[in-house]
């Protein structure tokens, strides 16, 4: 796991176990602002260099503010993956800290749905399935990687 460098963390990035061949999941929790960009644009850059890669997902559900300086991270993932044959998609939260900033900039495309990204019908997460006390829990089995 990866943190802004701070006394209190601003940024955490995490890659998360393979969701499926060729499927790579970061998770990204935080302000991604011009202090924790660059760790969000290194963990991307070297995960898009994974072999084998098809999807990145970059799961930003967990995002406080999506700041400017966090728009040409997703925009240098994005053109990465293309280059690579593959395709970054982007799991905005619910609030819309993510979603604004992004169809601002025109990047919507990186939205699960959209054209660029993962098809309508198909998943972007692995599925979850509910704890006892309710709460969704992830049903991927397996160690966090640190971002490396």
């Amino acid at each position: 796991m990866l943190h802004a460098p701070a006394r209190t963390r601003l940024l955490t990035v995490t890659a998360l176990p393979p969701a499926g061949p060729g499927h790579v999941v970061v998770e990204v929790e935080g302000a991604v602002d011009a202090h924790t960009a660059p760790l969000l644009d290194a963990c991307l850059a070297t995960q898009t260099r994974r072999s084998g890669l098809a999807t990145l997902t970059v799961d930003m559900r967990r995002v406080t503010s999506l700041a400017a300086a966090g728009i040409p991270v997703l925009a240098r993932a994005r053109r990465r993956c293309r280059l690579r044959g593959a395709r970054l998609a982007v799991v905005p939260d619910a609030q819309g800290r993510v979603l604004r900033p992004l169809r601002a900039c025109g990047l919507d495309d990186l939205l699960p749905g959209s054209a660029g990204a993962a098809p309508a019908g198909s998943r972007v997460l692995p599925s979850a399935a509910p704890s006892r006390n309710g709460a969704r829990q992830s049903a991927r089995r397996g160690r966090r990687r640190p971002c490396r």
